[in-house]
């Protein structure tokens, strides 16, 4: 690539990334340590939820990390070209340093690859394919410079794990932002959805309930998606802890139903996915959620 000092554009942007988020930072005591996943568990966000003093404490959230219980994330690519087609390339590594080659179904695919810039734009939801030697790979074109974190969802052996890290997009000027402000409503080609969540509190259970329409009027033929009436995707604004969430069977025709427990205070960006008319659509919000 010929993009004149590109790092020294990402430190920049890095250093932008921390004076926006040092308020998230600055809560302290409300955030409890970081520590990658543990484990999947369906139809709730990916949690081990104990009752302790009559109060529900959510496991620690996944996507901090490119090594977890031995595994590790080996990204090949780390660098792309703004507006130009490339090659994401990576490898799940064992803890012998081999390529892991077996993977669990997980949502009808064998690896999700979510990537997302650091300031919550630019989501993608993506399928890599696999070769013989454990190697995945899958095409990308991003059109807006920054940071970008890689998280590869995946199961080997029945336990459900996601890895993350770094991908960085050269190519022109680009500022750290904050999430947007919450929004209940969010419009896409054509589709409205409006989120019902009421007050959300750290360690709860919460009830998220999106409500799709069209042109004002109920969409109430939603086409399975991976398997489910939708796909939620949960980022803490910040470090970006991942959250992985999946739809109740509970609901109207249009409505997609959740269950969730944020780990700690702060804000978080949703991003929902949903199949209608033979193609997938994205939602997104942001919600807060107090102690």
């Amino acid at each position: 690539m010929n993009t004149p000092r590109p790092y020294l554009r990402i430190g920049i942007f890095v250093v932008g990334l921390l004076a926006v988020f040092g308020a998230a930072a600055a809560i302290g005591s409300a955030f409890e340590p970081a520590q990658t996943q543990d484990g999947g568990m369906e139809g709730t966000m990916e949690e081990h939820a104990t009752e302790a003093d009559g109060a529900h404490e959510a496991a620690a959230p996944a996507g901090l990390g490119i090594s977890d219980d031995g595994r590790t994330l080996r990204l090949a690519t780390t660098q792309l070209e703004r507006g130009e087609r490339g090659l994401l390339r990576f490898e799940i590594e064992d803890v012998d340093g081999s390529p892991v080659t077996e993977f669990d179904q997980l949502h009808e695919r064998r690896m999700h690859l979510i990537v997302v810039r650091r300031d919550g734009t630019e989501f993608r939801h993506l399928h890599p394919e696999m070769d013989a030697e454990g190697a995945w790979t899958v095409p990308v074109r991003f059109d807006q410079p920054g940071a970008y974190r890689a998280f590869a969802d995946f199961s080997v052996e029945g336990k459900q794990e996601t890895l993350a890290g770094d991908v960085f997009v050269s190519g022109g000027e680009f500022e750290a932002r904050p999430f947007p402000p919450p929004q209940p409503l969010d419009t896409t080609n054509g589709y409205e959805v409006s989120l019902q969540a009421g007050d959300l509190h750290a360690g709860e259970h919460s009830a998220l309930i999106f409500e799709v329409r069209r042109n004002g009027e109920a969409v109430d033929d939603l086409a399975p998606y991976l398997g489910a009436k939708g796909h939620l995707v949960a980022l803490r604004e910040g470090d970006l802890a991942f959250l992985h969430v999946h739809p109740e069977e509970e609901g109207g025709p249009n409505q997609i139903a959740f269950e969730a427990t944020f780990p700690t205070a702060g804000r978080y960006r949703l991003y929902l996915q949903f199949k209608h008319d033979g193609a997938v659509q994205t939602a997104q919000f942001t919600v807060t959620v107090a102690r």
